[in-house]
């Protein structure tokens, strides 16, 4: 089976920015103790202050015990082995990227865990009414603005830790979710300030057909998660990089071959937003025929290694640089501090980088795979 076809990425994205740099962070008023599994805050708390359209918070949590905990709250079927799994993931990734927020992942055996229990605790923590789909192979996490100040939170199915799914890849999953949490926390956090907020209009904004997340394009989050999850799982010895990012290559390959038989050219730009996503993977293609899914996945992790083999960024640029500054940016250039971002980072605009790597995904695969340094 195909890399992508085993997963389903259930991605919940949020978007922010905030105000100017004179803003004084208010200091937690006591030490937290963040009990796993339940709401910090009975109800989402009223911002410390306001300023044009800005919200600014500091949150109890914001302490070295608060920020760094890490809660794996799981449920009747889920093994001691698969916990352990979780947990490992989890503390490697906190301990190689940081943390800016607690973090809990609900983990659930479908069929066998009580589905209405997992399901209203879930929905306590994220302060919804509405559920995720408890799927056989779920893997999803987020950071929402409306209850950040629950923290990070995620969800994984035992599907991924049965006998005959890799484990190396199970371990690569739980990266790319945790990944995910670590990109949209710091969406939303000011450094010098110490404190997070985010614009109302921009979270407003969402509901635009054209809108892009606040970390950027889909490809850009998505690939980034799957290439930042590849990268350091390689560097855990879960899997190895070669063989496993040479795959990815080969599905985003597959995704253009597949296209270019009914004249329908593949650009990373198409995979932008969510909107034009669902629109060429559905019929609803000007060609009238779907695209092969998830290339928002495997060509955002190949352009990730694009812009390391040729040496337009470091691991850094692409793992730490790019979202630590991204609320700054985006006060400044709202709408677009992504772009500002990439260009400071990567030393190329994001518009040029379409063009050269879009040439570089129809060059042959023997040549790809040079430059990529997968040979």
């Amino acid at each position: 089976m195909k890399f992508f076809n085993k997963l389903i990425i259930l991605f919940f994205v949020m978007y922010s920015c905030a105000s100017d740099d004179t803003i004084t962070p208010v200091i937690p008023p006591i030490e937290s103790s963040f009990e796993c599994n339940t709401p910090f805050y009975p109800k989402m708390p009223s911002p410390d202050s306001s300023e044009n359209n800005y919200d600014y918070y500091t949150y109890v949590w914001q302490t070295e015990e608060g920020m760094q905990k890490l809660c794996v709250n799981s449920y009747a079927g889920v093994s001691e082995q698969s916990k352990n799994i979780i947990n490992e993931v989890l503390k490697a990734a906190s301990s190689r990227l940081g943390q800016l927020v607690p973090i809990n992942i609900t983990a659930y055996y479908n069929g066998i865990s009580d589905l209405e229990l997992v399901m209203n605790n879930w929905k306590a923590l994220k302060m919804t009414s509405e559920g995720f789909d408890p799927s056989d192979y779920t893997a999803a996490a987020g950071v929402d603005f409306s209850n950040l100040h629950n923290g990070g939170q995620g969800e994984l199915a035992q599907g991924f830790f049965e006998p005959d799914f890799p484990l190396g890849e199970a371990k690569k999953i739980i990266y790319h979710e945790f990944f995910h949490i670590y990109q949209n926390s710091h969406k939303f956090y000011f450094e010098e300030t110490k404190n997070f907020g985010w614009n109302i209009d921009r979270i407003i904004d969402r509901s635009a057909l054209d809108y892009i997340p606040f970390v950027g394009p889909v490809w850009l989050e998505e690939g980034g998660a799957d290439f930042a999850a590849i990268m350091l799982s390689s560097e855990e010895d879960w899997i190895e990089l070669k063989p496993f990012f040479t795959s990815v290559l080969d599905d985003a390959r597959e995704v253009i071959e597949d296209a270019m038989t009914r004249s329908d050219i593949v650009h990373l730009e198409d995979y932008n937003t969510s909107d034009n996503i669902r629109r060429v993977e559905s019929s609803n293609n000007p060609t009238g025929i779907s695209r092969k899914f998830a290339y928002q996945y495997s060509g955002g992790a190949i352009a990730h290694l694009y812009l390391l083999k040729t040496g337009r960024a470091t691991l850094n640029n692409l793992i730490f640089d790019y979202f630590i500054n991204l609320a700054e940016l985006e006060r400044t250039h709202y709408g677009e501090g992504y772009k500002y971002a990439f260009e400071a980072y990567y030393g190329i605009s994001l518009e040029n980088f379409y063009l050269e790597f879009d040439d570089f995904m129809l060059k042959t695969r023997e040549e790809q795979v040079t430059v990529l340094e997968l040979d």
